[in-house]
Protein backbone atom coordinates (compact mmCIF):
# COMPACT_ATOMS: atom_id res chain seq x y z
CA UNK A 1 0.00 0.00 0.00
CA UNK A 2 2.76 2.43 0.94
CA UNK A 3 4.56 2.09 -2.41
CA UNK A 4 1.42 3.16 -4.27
CA UNK A 5 0.90 6.16 -1.99
CA UNK A 6 4.57 7.11 -2.30
CA UNK A 7 4.37 7.01 -6.11
CA UNK A 8 1.27 9.26 -6.07
CA UNK A 9 2.71 11.82 -3.63
CA UNK A 10 3.89 15.24 -4.74
CA UNK A 11 5.86 15.85 -1.53
CA UNK A 12 7.38 13.61 1.12
CA UNK A 13 8.64 14.80 4.48
CA UNK A 14 10.45 11.99 6.23
CA UNK A 15 12.36 11.55 9.47
CA UNK A 16 14.69 8.59 9.95
CA UNK A 17 17.57 7.29 12.03
CA UNK A 18 18.84 5.43 8.96
CA UNK A 19 19.13 6.37 5.28
CA UNK A 20 15.61 6.21 3.80
CA UNK A 21 14.91 3.81 0.92
CA UNK A 22 14.55 6.58 -1.68
CA UNK A 23 18.17 7.65 -1.04
CA UNK A 24 19.84 4.26 -0.52
CA UNK A 25 22.58 2.75 -2.66
CA UNK A 26 22.23 -0.84 -3.86
CA UNK A 27 24.82 -2.08 -1.34
CA UNK A 28 23.22 -0.26 1.61
CA UNK A 29 19.76 -1.54 0.62
CA UNK A 30 21.12 -5.08 0.31
CA UNK A 31 22.64 -4.87 3.80
CA UNK A 32 19.38 -3.54 5.30
CA UNK A 33 17.12 -6.02 3.54
CA UNK A 34 19.52 -8.94 4.02
CA UNK A 35 19.64 -8.35 7.78
CA UNK A 36 15.94 -9.19 8.17
CA UNK A 37 15.67 -12.85 9.25
CA UNK A 38 12.54 -13.43 7.15
CA UNK A 39 14.40 -12.84 3.89
CA UNK A 40 16.65 -15.84 3.60
CA UNK A 41 17.14 -16.54 -0.11
CA UNK A 42 19.48 -14.43 -2.20
CA UNK A 43 16.80 -14.34 -4.94
CA UNK A 44 14.27 -12.82 -2.53
CA UNK A 45 16.81 -10.26 -1.33
CA UNK A 46 17.80 -9.39 -4.93
CA UNK A 47 14.14 -8.93 -5.89
CA UNK A 48 13.49 -6.63 -2.94
CA UNK A 49 16.64 -4.58 -3.59
CA UNK A 50 15.68 -4.24 -7.26
CA UNK A 51 12.19 -3.09 -6.25
CA UNK A 52 13.65 -0.51 -3.87
CA UNK A 53 15.93 0.87 -6.58
CA UNK A 54 13.01 1.17 -9.01
CA UNK A 55 11.03 3.11 -6.38
CA UNK A 56 13.74 5.78 -6.45
CA UNK A 57 12.65 6.89 -9.92
CA UNK A 58 10.02 9.14 -8.33
CA UNK A 59 12.87 11.36 -7.12
CA UNK A 60 14.72 11.58 -10.45
CA UNK A 61 11.92 11.38 -13.04
CA UNK A 62 11.82 14.25 -15.51
CA UNK A 63 8.10 14.98 -15.12
CA UNK A 64 6.98 16.15 -11.71
CA UNK A 65 9.57 14.47 -9.51
CA UNK A 66 8.52 14.15 -5.90
CA UNK A 67 9.77 16.89 -3.57
CA UNK A 68 11.68 15.01 -0.89
CA UNK A 69 12.59 16.54 2.44
CA UNK A 70 14.70 14.02 4.35
CA UNK A 71 15.28 14.91 7.99
CA UNK A 72 17.87 12.48 9.33
CA UNK A 73 19.13 11.97 12.83
CA UNK A 74 22.93 12.24 12.95
CA UNK A 75 23.10 8.61 14.07
CA UNK A 76 22.14 7.60 10.51
CA UNK A 77 25.59 8.76 9.38
CA UNK A 78 27.50 6.82 12.03
CA UNK A 79 25.50 3.57 12.27
CA UNK A 80 27.47 1.08 10.19
CA UNK A 81 25.17 -0.75 7.80
CA UNK A 82 26.99 -3.42 5.81
CA UNK A 83 30.54 -2.22 6.44
CA UNK A 84 32.59 0.98 6.37
CA UNK A 85 33.06 0.80 2.59
CA UNK A 86 29.28 0.50 2.10
CA UNK A 87 28.75 3.44 4.47
CA UNK A 88 31.31 5.67 2.73
CA UNK A 89 29.69 5.00 -0.67
CA UNK A 90 26.22 5.57 0.82
CA UNK A 91 27.18 8.90 2.34
CA UNK A 92 28.82 10.08 -0.89
CA UNK A 93 25.57 9.21 -2.67
CA UNK A 94 23.55 11.04 0.00
CA UNK A 95 25.65 14.20 -0.43
CA UNK A 96 25.17 14.10 -4.21
CA UNK A 97 21.42 13.43 -3.97
CA UNK A 98 21.07 16.44 -1.66
CA UNK A 99 22.15 18.68 -4.57
CA UNK A 100 19.06 17.79 -6.61
CA UNK A 101 16.68 20.76 -6.81
CA UNK A 102 13.75 18.71 -5.46
CA UNK A 103 15.69 17.10 -2.59
CA UNK A 104 16.59 18.53 0.80
CA UNK A 105 18.65 16.51 3.27
CA UNK A 106 19.09 17.98 6.72
CA UNK A 107 20.74 16.39 9.72
CA UNK A 108 19.27 16.63 13.20
CA UNK A 109 22.51 16.68 15.24
CA UNK A 110 23.20 14.86 18.49
CA UNK A 111 23.66 18.26 20.14
CA UNK A 112 20.00 19.14 19.49
CA UNK A 113 18.89 16.58 22.10
CA UNK A 114 15.56 14.81 21.73
CA UNK A 115 12.79 16.30 19.60
CA UNK A 116 9.93 17.21 21.94
CA UNK A 117 11.91 15.63 24.80
CA UNK A 118 11.54 11.98 23.78
CA UNK A 119 12.99 9.55 21.24
CA UNK A 120 11.15 9.45 17.93
CA UNK A 121 10.82 6.62 15.47
CA UNK A 122 10.78 7.00 11.71
CA UNK A 123 7.76 8.58 10.05
CA UNK A 124 6.82 10.02 6.68
CA UNK A 125 4.24 12.64 5.77
CA UNK A 126 2.89 12.18 2.26
CA UNK A 127 1.25 15.13 0.52
CA UNK A 128 -0.61 14.71 -2.76
CA UNK A 129 -1.04 16.91 -5.83
CA UNK A 130 -4.25 18.67 -6.72
CA UNK A 131 -6.26 16.83 -9.32
CA UNK A 132 -9.35 17.32 -11.41
CA UNK A 133 -11.12 20.51 -12.29
CA UNK A 134 -11.98 21.40 -8.72
CA UNK A 135 -8.27 21.61 -7.78
CA UNK A 136 -8.82 19.45 -4.72
CA UNK A 137 -6.07 17.26 -3.34
CA UNK A 138 -6.22 14.07 -1.37
CA UNK A 139 -5.56 14.86 2.30
CA UNK A 140 -2.04 14.15 3.56
CA UNK A 141 -1.23 10.88 5.31
CA UNK A 142 1.34 9.99 7.96
CA UNK A 143 3.04 6.64 7.48
CA UNK A 144 4.84 4.88 10.35
CA UNK A 145 6.73 1.77 9.30
CA UNK A 146 5.83 -1.16 11.50
CA UNK A 147 9.05 -3.12 11.05
CA UNK A 148 8.23 -6.62 12.32
CA UNK A 149 4.66 -5.54 13.12
CA UNK A 150 1.92 -3.88 11.11
CA UNK A 151 2.50 -0.52 9.39
CA UNK A 152 0.45 2.43 10.66
CA UNK A 153 -1.34 5.00 8.50
CA UNK A 154 -2.71 8.13 10.16
CA UNK A 155 -5.30 10.13 8.24
CA UNK A 156 -7.18 12.12 10.85
CA UNK A 157 -6.40 15.84 10.41
CA UNK A 158 -5.40 16.34 14.06
CA UNK A 159 -2.96 13.37 13.89
CA UNK A 160 -1.43 14.59 10.64
CA UNK A 161 -1.16 18.10 12.12
CA UNK A 162 0.66 16.72 15.17
CA UNK A 163 3.27 15.02 12.98
CA UNK A 164 3.57 18.13 10.81
CA UNK A 165 4.36 20.11 13.96
CA UNK A 166 6.88 17.46 15.04
CA UNK A 167 8.55 17.63 11.61
CA UNK A 168 8.67 21.42 11.95
CA UNK A 169 10.33 21.12 15.38
CA UNK A 170 12.92 18.69 13.98
CA UNK A 171 13.50 20.93 10.95
CA UNK A 172 14.03 24.02 13.11
CA UNK A 173 16.79 22.27 15.09
CA UNK A 174 18.37 20.55 12.07
CA UNK A 175 21.45 21.78 10.24
CA UNK A 176 20.84 23.69 7.01
CA UNK A 177 21.61 22.00 3.68
CA UNK A 178 25.19 23.30 3.37
CA UNK A 179 26.33 22.38 6.90
CA UNK A 180 24.56 19.02 6.48
CA UNK A 181 26.61 18.27 3.34
CA UNK A 182 29.79 19.31 5.19
CA UNK A 183 28.96 16.94 8.07
CA UNK A 184 28.10 14.10 5.67
CA UNK A 185 31.44 14.54 3.87
CA UNK A 186 33.33 14.65 7.17
CA UNK A 187 31.72 11.42 8.40
CA UNK A 188 32.35 9.84 4.97
CA UNK A 189 36.08 10.46 5.47
CA UNK A 190 35.87 8.88 8.93
CA UNK A 191 34.38 5.72 7.40
CA UNK A 192 37.07 5.71 4.70
CA UNK A 193 39.88 5.93 7.27
CA UNK A 194 38.75 2.93 9.31
CA UNK A 195 39.81 -0.49 7.95
CA UNK A 196 36.91 -2.38 6.40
Amino acid sequence: MYVGLEAAASRLITYHEHIPGLLQTVEYARAVIGAYPGFTSSEDIDRRVDHRMKRQSIVTRKTMPVVLEALLHESALHRVVGNRRVMAAQLRHLAEASKLPNVSVRIYPYTAGLPWGMPRGSFSILEFPTSGRDGAAEPPIVYIEGGPTQDVYLEKPDEVQLYSELASAIRSAALDDGPTRDLVRRVTKEHERVPH
